[in-house]
């Protein structure tokens, strides 16, 4: 029952057009589907395979393969695994850890979530004790000088950060990144790329991926970036088979495929409501009870419904009533026992809507928009096996170890913040990762249910498809280029951008790198080269290959320079008066204007407008004409003044306006006096050219002719380098050229001086790593942040937190804080209308956020900031979260604003308590 993953089946059927409304409960009287009797039931094909549901045997533990494998390659070299979810990739990080902590290195374990980070925190203390363990998160800083730290990745990337800025490595021998397929996460995955290319070379990298298509493309990126090889361990074995499902109206269940197409029975009816969709009504979801009903009957609860929206989640949970499920006294009894012990830890709770519907349902809605204490509640009932189903979103599928018998698939497309779009292979394989519960289950089931916004044939070949390959997501910010420059000249900041995964993608795309190849990886080129340049006066093997480059160019432009110096005394006197604007005649008469010089020697010559009046204007464009330097017949003592932009109307018009009626010649004199001067130029750029040959190290340097003119190894592989430097910078351009935009705005700003280092403004800001360092930075430097009105500061934060734009503000703003936000505003605005004019986002400032946060902090009931934020309580509690991050970055600021800093840590406190703060 393990599938195979094979390319999609083209048997895809239309779906309707998806509207702004919620139809999982919508029904139409006159439908088919109200008239369907339900009927619980089991198509016969299927009895077999739900024979075999059930608990499997307990067995001691054996390691699968693909984790020995990855153990042992780990001795040898980095290692990027990719595996199912919930296949046991953790206890390769374990015994990884293990190995480094009994050879006496440190090791970090990083994870995109502080969640996932807490628990692992947990985890790790049982198994290596509590003193040898240490985390790292913007919450927690306990115990960080462990032999094991866990965190976040971007507490890990902050690190590299500070150990750059400080010239220092990082203390560890082992860097463990969990939920590698986060590289290809829109928001978060430049961070997983920064931390790959700043890691230093001797700390071993494992990477710890769900299954991604091009893991191995990965490697061979790590191998091309880090200079150490890397190597592969990919499973696509599930731990527990997946059996995909289907449940008619009429509440029979029966297989999706048969093989690789739809099961007959299934095939007819996709087709048979193809068409009765043209003729009416569209078919209506069953309702969630009868799904429920229809699971229980065949023992395949629990289970989890992925749904579009949080009301949807909310809804089906009302809609759940009327399903009969089995569930004993004591089954009840223990799930009513732990919600009165978390309630009682959590008072708070005792009045959430949904609460009553747990007690006696054994199902919960689970999405965004929970409390996060709410959240756990229900993931430590689905993980003890207390509920029986739980409705979410999908931030279930992504972090939070949540598994269940059965997946309900209701919807085959998903909100990507802008629009619906069609599930990918990657995001049904991410759901369908949590059906069948390891050493629970001996089989896991995705059920897919008819409804009006469910392919149910592209669900059957998405089910069948290799997930997506993960695409580079690296952007700039300024974050990143603060801290770049805080420790990086901008020439070695263009090197590490040429380094990144975008680039590498792109250059395999143009088959510009050959895997394989021993010296595809830039760093192992350059140690190569470095051991030949033994004995060399160059300090490294770059300035190896920029000074050969140099050397090469310089020679090259002296031999020209040579050339067409000679060409010049023989015409000199004529071309020295070549300047823009000139006035010069033909071999015809014909009087023209120089735009410019172009060519050399023998095709020296210019390119001209004409100036005479029946030929000054082609349909209101000037009319021009390359004139060889030994056609020119006079040259005249005017020099028109020609603009260099607006296009050719405008140098027409130009033109109409200056041509001379009778040009006066030139004397032979000032002609004469002219070619002196070109002459004296030409010898001055000579000389200047002969000059920095002569300061070049190179002349003096015992091998410069093994790099320049020899046949050995060195000028090969520095050929070889310098080739691959400028591919590499070809591909990178447009982020160099990003990277370029964001410093000449610092630098504008006085964040950053002419030579491209941090000003004493920009050292400070550097440490600002948030999403919106510039504006707050200015806020701090001109006085807009109070230094003694902690609850205020938290209000004034908030402003750059909060992301969502609003219908209508909140009704009610304090007048402490509304003064406090007209001088915020008054302050930098300026500054993020220059930010705007540059092509930067500014943030929205929304006031709801501020009044609902400034409330929170002054002591407010948290309904009542509830009630203020315009929005559901997960969100305030995720901006409260959010703003205390940030004044946790200013409190970073103790050296250069130490009375700003004490005041951020006292809001800190003053955010952070019941509800908002989840449980350790």
């Amino acid at each position: 029952m393990a599938k195979q993953r094979t390319s999609r089946t083209k048997f895809t059927s239309k779906k309707p057009r998806r509207s702004s409304g919620s139809s999982l409960h919508k029904r139409d009287s006159n439908s088919q589907r109200t008239r369907t009797t339900f009927r619980p039931r089991v198509h016969p094909t299927l009895m077999p395979v739900l024979g075999e549901v059930g608990t499997p045997d307990s067995a001691p533990f054996m390691a699968d393969p693909f984790q020995i494998e990855a153990v042992e390659k780990l001795e040898e070299s980095d290692v990027v695994v990719s595996a199912p979810t919930g296949s046991g990739k953790t206890w390769i990080a374990e015994q990884a850890i293990k190995k480094a902590l009994d050879k006496g290195q440190r090791a970090w374990y990083a994870s995109p979530l502080k969640a996932l980070s807490n628990a692992k925190y947990h985890e790790f203390e049982e198994i290596f004790g509590t003193d040898n363990v240490g985390i790292l998160t913007g919450d927690r800083k306990e115990n960080t000088q462990a032999p094991l730290v866990v965190g976040t990745t971007e507490i890990l990337r902050n690190q590299l950060y500070d150990a750059m800025y400080r010239g220092k490595d990082l203390n560890a021998g082992l860097v463990v990144l969990d939920e590698a397929h986060y590289l290809g996460d829109a928001d978060r995955g430049v961070v997983w790329e920064e931390v790959i290319i700043y890691l230093p070379v001797r700390v071993r990298l494992l990477m710890l991926s769900a299954t991604v298509d091009n893991a191995p493309q990965i490697a061979r990126w790590l191998d091309h970036v880090r200079g150490a090889s890397c190597q592969t361990v990919i499973s696509d074995e599930r731990p527990v088979p997946l059996y995909p499902i289907f449940m008619f109206p009429d509440g029979e269940l029966c297989p999706l495929r048969k093989q690789d197409k739809l099961f007959p029975k299934v095939r007819h009816f996709v087709e048979k409501d193809r068409n009765s969709r043209s003729k009416g009504p569209v078919r209506d979801l069953p309702p969630v009870s009868h799904i429920l009903s229809c699971l229980d009957n065949a023992d395949l609860l629990p289970a989890i419904f992925f749904l579009k929206s949080r009301a949807d989640c909310d809804a089906a949970l009302t809609f759940s009533a009327g399903a009969r499920l089995r569930l004993s006294d004591e089954h009840l009894y223990e799930l009513n026992q732990f919600i009165d012990q978390f309630v009682k830890n959590f008072p708070f709770l005792a009045r959430h809507p949904h609460l009553s519907q747990v007690r006696t349902l054994a199902v919960a809605s689970h999405h965004a928009g929970h409390l996060p204490h709410w959240k756990l509640m229900v993931e430590r009932l689905m993980q003890r096996g207390l509920l029986r189903a739980i409705f979410s979103t999908s931030t279930v599928a992504a972090g939070v170890n949540f598994p269940a018998r059965t997946v309900a698939v209701i919807q085959s497309d998903r909100f990507n913040g802008r629009e619906f779009v069609e599930l990918r292979a990657t995001d049904l394989l991410q759901m369908t990762g949590r059906a069948g519960r390891r050493g629970m289950d001996k089989i896991g089931f995705c059920l897919a249910v008819p409804g009006p916004y469910n392919d149910i044939a592209l669900v059957a070949s998405l089910l069948n498809s290799n997930p997506e390959p993960i695409e580079s997501q690296l952007s700039i910010n300024f974050s990143m280029v603060l801290n770049l420059l805080m420790s990086h000249h901008p020439s070695e900041i263009k090197q590490l951008l040429s380094l990144s995964f975008a680039t590498f993608q792109r250059m395999e795309q143009r088959k510009a790198l050959k895997p394989g190849q021993d010296d595809a990886s830039p760093r192992l080129l350059m140690q190569k080269i470095s051991q030949e340049l033994e004995g060399s006066d160059c300090p490294g093997p770059e300035e190896a290959v920029i000074r050969r480059r140099r050397m090469r160019q310089l020679e090259e432009l002296h031999t020209r320079l040579v050339k067409r110096r000679q060409a010049t005394k023989e015409q000199a006197a004529i071309w020295g008066a070549m300047n823009r604007g000139r006035v010069i005649m033909d071999l015809f008469g014909s009087m023209h204007a120089v735009l410019r010089r172009e060519g050399s020697g023998e095709e020296a010559g210019v390119l001209a407008v004409g100036l005479r009046p029946d030929r000054r204007l082609q349909r209101g464009k000037p009319n021009l004409e390359f004139i060889p330097l030994d056609e020119v017949n006079g040259v005249f003592t005017e020099v028109l003044s020609l603009p260099h932009t607006g296009g050719g109307k405008v140098l027409a018009q130009a033109i109409l306006d200056q041509a001379p009626e009778d040009p006066t010649p030139l004397p032979q004199p000032e002609l004469e006096a002219l070619g002196r001067l070109e002459i004296q130029r030409e010898e001055d750029r000579i000389k200047r050219v002969e000059e920095e040959l002569g300061w070049l190290p190179c002349q003096s340097c015992p091998i410069t002719q093994k790099c320049l003119r020899g046949k050995g190894d060195l000028k090969k592989l520095l050929k070889k380098a310098e080739k691959q430097m400028n591919l590499m910078q070809e591909e990178s351009h447009s982020f160099w050229f990003d990277f370029v935009r964001h410093v000449e705005f610092l630098r504008t700003e006085g964040f950053v001086d002419p030579k491209g280092e941090l000003t004493t403004d920009g050292l400070w800001a550097s440490k600002l790593r948030l999403d919106q360092p510039i504006p707050i930075a200015e806020a701090i430097r001109m006085g807009a942040l109070p230094e003694g009105d902690p609850v205020l500061l938290a209000g004034l934060l908030a402003l750059f937190v909060d992301d969502r734009e609003r219908d209508a503000e909140s009704p009610y703003v304090s007048e402490r804080l509304r003064k406090g936000i007209r001088g915020l505003k008054r302050t930098v605005g300026p500054m993020m209308d220059r930010m705007r004019q540059w092509g930067f986002m500014a943030p929205l400032m929304p006031l709801s956020a501020a009044s609902a946060v400034f409330a929170w902090a002054l002591g407010a009931d948290f309904n009542e900031a509830v009630s203020l934020y315009g929005g559901a309580e997960g969100d305030l509690a995720q901006c409260i979260y959010r703003t205390a991050d940030n004044l946790r970055q200013l409190t970073s600021l103790y050296d250069s604003h130490p009375k700003l800093a004490g005041n951020a840590k006292e809001a800190v406190d003053l955010l952070l308590r019941p509800p908002v703060v989840v449980p350790i």
